[in-house]
């Protein structure tokens, strides 16, 4: 006999083809029917994604409350317990805890529920990383429906064994109608789901009505209940919890559930930039206003991190991220993050100017300015300042100039070229190279001199040579390309490097079908500047050139789109900064920097709390904030605050920037993608900013350079009016290889995540609050601890 699990639910994706409001209101009527058939019937209906019980609680509390008693009496269970389904290939690791702790906190309070089984029906892959945030979120399996069997071949039940070691139960579903059934034929379905098994195998058949919500219709429920009681294996209604216990899957997978769907890692750089941005700004503002709060100057407002907390998680739904929805969606999704960083900058400037204020005051002719650090220990690093003179000054001849200082000795300065446009000397932006505490502020100062001013030298020859104690770079005017990058004698590239190529792609924004992004590569030329946005300039032009930094710019172009590439090289720092801002007016083409590595390494990225490694056969991976190339203990990394789709050829390395895709054009059979005789938006069209760095780095050190980079200090020229008393020691990790993922307030204390992004066990020893406390690491693992002002207690790891 074979026993057959029936799990009743109904996949209601809140946007997609449509917008948040639409399918927010179709929760209404789903919740309703399935609350009414709860009543008539002997099943179980199971349903996720607190965002919708939330919204049933807003605007109807009486369905809401039927449906607390229906989960009381049994019938109806809290499937999966996240915030929503999110893409599960993108979200950082940390952003992933804050999906699964909203709906944690939310189904805790309200139903008084804890689901052990995730579910993640929809999304679009799986990363390994998700193992060990599963289990120490309190799950130990796991049901999901992709890649499907075509994209990748799968065990029907496997452990899923993490980077750290950690073990979920899992099946991948792989019936043709994936998680749901027919309106009206979910008897034949069930009998076609249940045949997959064989005498003495444990199944599962996902029924229901999905995609934009609904449930089963009575006949359904009759029909099925008629097959209960006539059939000769058990079948019983179900959930994911009973299921698993029943389960004991006999074979291991060790890897990344990917890839699926590979466009999705490119499509709507709009909503992927911008989750970048709000992860960042959140957990840097948790980290600020906790320093704040531990030195007795802020007081947390609970309401305006929670916002943010969902704004994020909204914008991880596995149809906005992935950028496969329609344009409604994408510009109601961005409104919830662009609300959500108005509210977090409110709070980071509560605390920042609170703790500046308390130093002393500035003296006669200084120019005060505070640098935040979000890391836990003490760098040296270059910022960049804009502020204001007391007057303009317009003589032809003459110039502001600044020098900084920091604890009373002059340190290297450089000023750049200000964001505004005035043709006055008034606005001034300076670079300097300073040295910033262990989590906490720096202070520098700025005086001012009136000095002739001075014009860069005309650009001449046929390359630009940097060269420092550290690196020597060469850039050739012919091709506009970095050409060399030596690091202590050692080549790094093999040719030009940041070559922008084009590709011949289509407008399927998932990449169905597809193992690459785009074919017929052709190279952009180097502009000759006659027309276009670079009409009149220089091609290859050095713009920037002092004590700090060298600053060079190329100009590309191809068919009706430009590039524009910046390097800029910082002197004595171990990386060089590279921009690509793009005028990019394609449809169906994709864009790719192009990087080719001197040495033959394996191809690394990072992934949510850790590092994998992939294959350098051109095929597009999924990464996060750093890919590149391995050299022993040392790696040629390229960092990035922009993108997730890559690709490695050999030793060249290929970020995926853009593409043509049109919005929501999904292959149907045979059928034409788009409209060929209308005019059809393509997503991408427009103006585009990407950033990364090219360094040369210790293995153990990456996940702290990615934070580095992508969290770049705050600094604010200000004037304080205090006595110059903070707390010192507020936090210090002695260990490079550490990291510090999150600190922030709750009313029980602290809450630190402090990660091991390393295949090695590692120790450090924490500083907190003049305390210290000896902590140990296995591989890629993560770890959560509750400071209460007295002890460190480690804890799960959504708290």
């Amino acid at each position: 006999m074979k026993k057959i699990h029936l799990i009743c639910n109904s996949h209601l994706d809140p946007v997609w083809m449509w917008d948040w409001e639409e399918g927010l209101g179709e929760s209404i009527s789903t919740f309703h029917q399935a609350e009414l058939f709860c009543r008539e019937f002997d099943f179980i209906f199971n349903h996720n994604e607190s965002v919708l019980y939330e919204f049933i609680e807003e605007h109807d509390p009486e369905l809401f409350s039927r449906i607390q008693e229906q989960v009381r009496a049994g019938k109806w269970h809290i499937m999966g317990g996240w915030y929503l389904q999110p893409d599960c290939n993108m979200p950082s690791g940390e952003a992933f805890v804050r999906q699964i702790g909203l709906g944690r906190k939310y189904f805790a309070e309200k139903f008084g529920a804890r689901p052990t089984t995730a579910i993640n029906f929809d999304s679009f892959g799986h990363s390994v990383g998700l193992v060990q945030i599963l289990r120490k979120c309190g799950y130990d399996s796991y049901i999901c429906c992709r890649p499907n069997p075509e994209m990748m071949e799968l065990p029907r039940d496997f452990w899923w064994v993490g980077k750290d070691g950690s073990r979920v139960k899992v099946t991948r579903t792989t019936d043709e109608n994936l998680y749901c059934t027919a309106f009206g034929n979910a008897k034949n379905e069930v009998i076609r789901m249940a045949s997959a098994y064989t005498d003495g195998e444990v199944g599962v058949a996902l029924w229901g009505v999905g995609n934009h919500g609904g449930v089963p219709s009575r006949k359904d429920l009759e029909e099925v209940t008629e097959l209960i009681a006539n059939s000769d294996d058990p079948i019983v209604h179900s959930t994911p919890e009973q299921y698993f216990a029943e389960l004991e899957p006999k074979t291991e997978f060790h890897k990344s559930m990917q890839p699926c769907l590979i466009g999705c890692y490119t499509a709507m750089q709009s909503i992927k930039q911008k989750h970048i941005e709000l992860e960042n700004k959140l957990f840097t503002t948790e980290k600020l206003c906790a320093y704040a709060a531990l030195n007795g100057l802020y007081t947390k407002n609970e309401d305006a991190f929670h916002q943010a907390e969902k704004a994020l998680a909204a914008l991880e739904f596995h149809d906005i991220y992935s950028g496969t929805c329609a344009s409604d969606g994408e510009k109601s999704s961005l409104r919830k993050a662009e609300c959500a960083l108005e509210l977090l900058q409110t709070e980071f400037n509560k605390a920042f100017f609170a703790l500046c204020g308390k130093h002393q005051k500035a003296e006669i002719g200084e120019f005060p300015v505070f640098i935040f650090n979000s890391q836990p220990y003490s760098r040296e690093t270059v910022c960049e300042t804009e502020y204001l003179m007391p007057n303009a000054l317009t003589s032809d001849i003459e110039q502001y100039t600044v020098s900084v200082y920091q604890n009373g000795k002059k340190i290297p300065s450089q000023c750049v070229k200000e964001l505004s446009n005035i043709h006055y000397d008034r606005r001034k932006r300076i670079a300097y190279r300073c040295t910033l505490p262990a989590f906490g502020e720096a202070r520098v100062d700025f005086r001012v001199e009136v000095e002739p001013k001075k014009f860069l030298a005309p650009t001449t020859g046929d390359k630009i040579v940097f060269s420092d104690s550290i690196k020597q770079i060469r850039i050739s005017r012919k091709t506009g390309l970095m050409e060399s990058y030596i690091v202590n004698g050692k080549e790094m590239l093999s040719g030009g490097a940041f070559q922008p190529v084009m590709y011949e792609d289509n407008a399927d924004p998932w990449g169905w079908y597809m193992e690459r992004i785009g074919e017929n590569p052709v190279p952009f030329a180097l502009s000759d500047c006659k027309t276009g946005p670079f009409e009149k300039l220089i091609n290859v032009n050095i713009i920037e050139d002092g004590d700090i930094l060298t600053e060079v710019e190329s100009f590309f172009e191809l068919g009706a789109s430009y590039v524009r590439i910046s390097y800029k090289m910082y002197k004595d720092m171990p990386y060089t900064d590279v921009r690509a801002d793009i005028f990019w007016n394609e449809q169906q083409k994709a864009l790719k920097i192009k990087i080719p590595a001197a040495f033959d390494g394996q191809f690394i990225g990072q992934i949510p709390f850790g590092t994998d490694a992939f294959d350098k056969d051109g095929k597009e991976i999924t990464a996060h904030r750093f890919v590149g190339f391995q050299d022993g203990e040392n790696a040629l990394m390229l960092y990035n605050d922009c993108t997730y789709g890559f690709s490695a050829q050999g030793n060249d390395l290929y970020a995926t920037l853009l593409r043509g895709a049109a919005y929501c054009a999904h292959p149907i059979g045979d059928r034409i993608l788009i409209d060929p005789n209308r005019f059809t938006p393509a997503i991408e069209q427009g103006r585009h900013s990407f950033s990364f760095r090219l360094s040369y780095d210790p293995v153990q050190r990456l996940e702290n350079n990615a934070q580095e980079f992508v969290n770049t200090p705050f600094s604010l020229n200000f004037f304080p009016h205090g006595d110059g008393v903070l707390a010192e020691n507020v936090l210090d990790v002695d260990n490079s290889a550490i990291s510090l993922s999150a600190f922030y307030q709750t009313e029980e204390g602290y809450i630190l995540r402090l990660v091991n992004n390393n295949a090695e066990t590692n120790q450090t020893n924490l500083t907190l609050c003049g305390e210290i406390y000896a902590l140990s690491f296995k591989k890629y693992e993560v770890k959560t601890y509750l400071y209460d002002g007295n002890s460190l207690t480690e804890k799960e790891l959504w708290v």
